[in-house]
């Protein structure tokens, strides 16, 4: 399997929150295509602004890959962060609510619409984390900042999930869309741990 596919469980972290929520309320709101559409165009634009930031940052510091079959020390610095994110995720499973914005995005635009998906993926501290961690499995490996691309494509898509049942289901899709978003707000931090727990083993194995 090619090993950049390895990132693809982190696309989990990107969107199990805010903004797969964001997607299924703007599937139920006035201009769900279009609203939809603008907001996975900003999440993409998010997702790669995201992972060259990053990059670049890492870059300028010097980092230098693992050298040989160990971890090198910034893989335990992401390793790190990712503990403190199960941790902060482990917490709140008990107080995950629908933030009150969002029941305004039934009148949203599609240019708040494209705002929202980019502003989310990219300034979230799970996303950054989830960013932070793909790229330092990406430099370990030597890969270039391009080769992202399974993380913007996976986030992409899981974000259209919401827009894609609609096209398909059409009417019965909206109806089920508040049932989807209940049982994801109250069961996202245990997808959300096991992915966790996944990349840490990778990132010092």
């Amino acid at each position: 399997m090619d090993t950049r596919l390895h990132i693809l469980p982190l696309a989990l972290i990107m969107v199990m929150g805010p903004q797969i929520l964001t997607s299924i309320f703007l599937v139920t709101s006035r201009k769900p295509v279009k609203n939809s559409a603008a907001m996975l165009v900003g999440a993409a634009l998010g997702v790669c602004t995201s992972v060259a930031l990053w990059y670049e940052l890492v870059r300028a510091l010097h980092i230098s890959p693992r050298a040989g079959g160990g971890p090198a020390p910034v893989d335990y610095v992401a390793a790190g962060l990712l503990v403190l994110l199960a941790i902060h995720v482990f917490r709140g499973r008990g107080e995950a609510k629908v933030p009150k914005w969002m029941t305004a995005l039934q009148e949203a635009e599609p240019k708040r619409a494209f705002s929202l998906g980019f502003v989310l993926i990219l300034l979230m501290p799970t996303d950054m984390i989830a960013v932070i961690a793909t790229v330092n499995y990406l430099h370990d490996h030597d890969f270039g900042e391009v080769h992202g691309w399974p993380l913007a494509l996976a986030t992409v898509v899981l974000l259209a999930i919401p827009l894609t049942a609609y096209l398909v289901l059409g009417r019965r899709a909206r109806e089920a869309m508040p049932g989807v978003r209940e049982w994801l707000t109250g069961n996202a931090w245990l997808v959300n741990l096991i992915v966790i727990a996944y990349f840490t083993f990778q990132t010092l194995h």
